[in-house]
C-alpha cells in the first residue's frame, strides 16, 4: 500500500491518507489536507462499505474501536449494506441484538430498492 496520499486531520493529529483510500473517494474533490468530522465520516463510510482488506487494516489502525462503533451508531447503521454492517458490528463489539436490528433494517432497505 502506498503512503503517498493526502494528510487527514484525525483526533487532532495529522495522518496520511494512502492512495488506495483516496481512490475510494473518486467522486469527491478531496483537498490536499482534508480534515474535520465530515472527511472522517466520508472516509470511514467508504472504507467500511467498499474497502479491501488493506484498506480495512488501515482503517482499524487509524481509528479506534469506540470511534468506529460511534460511527456505526450515528450513521453507519442507516447506510451500510447488511454484510458490511454485520462485519463491522462484530468487529466493534456491538451487542448482538443491536447488530441484528441494524442488519434487519439494512435488508429491508435493500428489498425496497428491488421492488
Amino acid at each position: 500500500m502506498s503512503l503517498s496520499g493526502a494528510i487527514l486531520l484525525c483526533y487532532n493529529e495529522l495522518m496520511l491518507i494512502p492512495d488506495p483510500i483516496r481512490a475510494l473517494l473518486w467522486e469527491y474533490d478531496v483537498p490536499e489536507e482534508p480534515g474535520g468530522p465530515v472527511w472522517e465520516r466520508a472516509i470511514v463510510e467508504r472504507v467500511m462499505s467498499r474497502g479491501r482488506l488493506d484498506d480495512m487494516r488501515w482503517l482499524v489502525a487509524t481509528f479506534d474501536r469506540p470511534a468506529l462503533a460511534a460511527y456505526l451508531q450515528d450513521r453507519g447503521a442507516r447506510v451500510l449494506p447488511p454484510r458490511e454492517l454485520r462485519f463491522w458490528s462484530t468487529w466493534c463489539n456491538v451487542p448482538v441484538r443491536q447488530a441484528d436490528a441494524w442488519v434487519h433494517a439494512a435488508r429491508e432497505r435493500e428489498a425496497a430498492w428491488r421492488g
